[in-house]
């Protein structure tokens, strides 16, 4: 995911694809929530 954030802008001018990237990104931060619980291992709210 670092490496997709990093090389890539999320809010673009195009707001097909720009709701497209937000959407990738909750996805990946509903997973990574996921498989935290899962582990029980806590997370920041913010980093």
């Amino acid at each position: 995911y670092h490496s997709y954030y990093d090389a890539e802008r999320i809010l673009v001018d195009d707001e097909n694809q720009k709701l497209a990237r937000l959407a990738l990104v909750a996805a990946c931060a509903q997973v990574l929530q996921n498989g935290l619980k899962i582990l029980g291992v806590s997370a920041p709210e913010q980093m």
